[in-house]
């Protein structure tokens, strides 16, 4: 399943249902949900520790489901994912390592799902045009990395990725805005990307 398709009130209704104890209805979530955690969590620690983390966020979202409101403007996709960021967060805490260290795997693109619909040629494109992105956004801060990741591959808005991180809209737009400015100016340095 991916998020994108399943309408925002369907999830709402999954949730809702999941809440007072419909073990199919989380059943959904967990599957909509899993594949882009998994890669939201793969892309911050160790590749060892991915499976571990990613149990822990899902532990988290069992036990803390019934707090779970939904609230204007805000989404149950904001509210796992804010789960996920504060997971990896203590991670780093509890490792006492600084988030940039190891962030991004170097694996990780060699492990992509392949994509069935796709042919060969375009899964070879497609791996070439990752490993140029990962190449570009290994240079970026961790919290430049994340706020683009959560803004061009999941898809958030502004508000929701302030309420993953806990940042405000402006620091966020800012954020974006260097981020932009630093891959422009690798890839001017870098023209062969």
């Amino acid at each position: 399943m991916n998020p994108k398709i399943i309408s925002q009130s369907t999830i709402e209704q999954w949730v809702e249902k999941a809440q007072h104890g419909h073990e199919r209805s989380f059943v959904k979530l967990y599957d909509l949900f899993f594949e882009p955690i998994f890669r939201y969590v793969a892309f911050r620690v160790p590749a060892d520790q991915v499976e571990d983390l990613v149990g822990e966020i899902f532990y988290k979202v069992v036990k803390n489901l019934s707090k779970y409101e939904k609230k204007k403007g805000s989404r149950f996709k904001s509210w796992i994912y804010r789960i996920a960021h504060n997971q990896v967060i203590d991670f780093y805490r509890k490792q006492k390592e600084l988030l940039g260290e190891d962030g991004l795997e170097e694996d990780f693109f060699v492990n992509l799902p392949d994509e069935k619909e796709d042919t060969p040629e375009e899964q070879i494109l497609k791996k070439e045009v990752y490993e140029k992105l990962y190449t570009v956004m290994k240079q970026l801060s961790p919290s430049h990395r994340e706020i683009l990741e959560l803004k061009f591959l999941e898809e958030f808005t502004n508000t929701e990725i302030a309420q993953i991180t806990g940042k405000s809209e402006g620091s966020i737009r800012l954020m974006q805005l260097r981020a932009l400015r630093e891959m422009r100016k690798y890839f001017k340095h870098h023209p062969s990307l």
